[in-house]
Order: C-alpha cells, then sequence, then structure tokens
C-alpha cells in the first residue's frame, strides 16, 4: 500500500510542475505580445494616404500608406515592387516611420534610383533601406508643423 501511495505522490508532483511549467510559459508569451497587442486588431484604423507611384522609367513601383493603432501608434510604411510574379512577394516593406500622424509623411520619387522621404522630425526612423533593388531613400526629416506636400 505504501508503494502505491508514495506512486500517486510522485504522480501529482510530475503534474503539479508541468503545469506550473506551462502557466509560467503562458504568461512569458503574454508579457512579450502585450505591447503589441494594437497593432493588428480592431484598434487600428482602416490604411489611409494610400499612394502608388511608379519611377520614371517605370521600373518600379513604390506603395505607401498611413496606419494609426490606437492611441499610442502612428505608423508611415512604403514598400517597393520586387517584379517577383509571386502572389505575396510582388513587394518588399523598404520604410517604416513611428510616431507620424496622418499627413506627416510623404514619398516621391527624384529620378529612376532615387526615392525622397519627407517626414517630421520627431517621428522615429524604425527601417529603411531599398539597396537590394538598387534604390537610395534619401530621409529628409523636418521642423514639426511644416507642410510636407503629402496629399
Amino acid at each position: 500500500m505504501l508503494k502505491g501511495m508514495r506512486r500517486v505522490h510522485i504522480a501529482l508532483e510530475v503534474v503539479g510542475g508541468l503545469a506550473i511549467a506551462g502557466a509560467l510559459g503562458w504568461l512569458a508569451i503574454y508579457a512579450i505580445s502585450w505591447p503589441f497587442r494594437h497593432f493588428t486588431d480592431g484598434d487600428c484604423s482602416p490604411d489611409t494616404e494610400q499612394r502608388m507611384v511608379s519611377s520614371p522609367d517605370g521600373q518600379h513601383t513604390v506603395k505607401s500608406f498611413h496606419r494609426s493603432c490606437g492611441s499610442t501608434y502612428d505608423f508611415y510604411f512604403a514598400y517597393l515592387s520586387t517584379s517577383n510574379p509571386n502572389p505575396g512577394y510582388e513587394y518588399e516593406p523598404i520604410l517604416e516611420l513611428k510616431n507620424v500622424a496622418a499627413g506627416q509623411a510623404s514619398i516621391a520619387w527624384e529620378g529612376s534610383d532615387q526615392l525622397t522621404v519627407t517626414y517630421p522630425n520627431s517621428a522615429e526612423v524604425v527601417d529603411a533601406s531599398a539597396k537590394t533593388f538598387g534604390v537610395t531613400i534619401v530621409l529628409h526629416p523636418i521642423e514639426a508643423g511644416t507642410n510636407t506636400g503629402a496629399k
């Protein structure tokens, strides 16, 4: 009888340990994902200021848009055409600005291989890279309150 009780005791300890490990794992995932809770859910506004502009030589197209997610996230994104015909791979992200309100950023071609991005100097440049595609991105921060010419 004592052997049976010992086995039950060990089994309960193992189950309890697994339950604690599972709960701690769930808590860690929840804590890591907390800052991103509003990025893709219903708290994001539909993308605004959607623009598509072709390069002067017609080799590339840049898509840009603004996304507002709750009261804490305002982004401006730009994507460059890749000439890849496979669905989902036609465009590659080349620019992400954070803390940019609608109408504060714009992007324009300055030749067939150079893009100029105008944005307020209070914005944070999260990513800006298009060299893989032979396109240079020129960042042009401006003082707050100055018109960027965004439409």
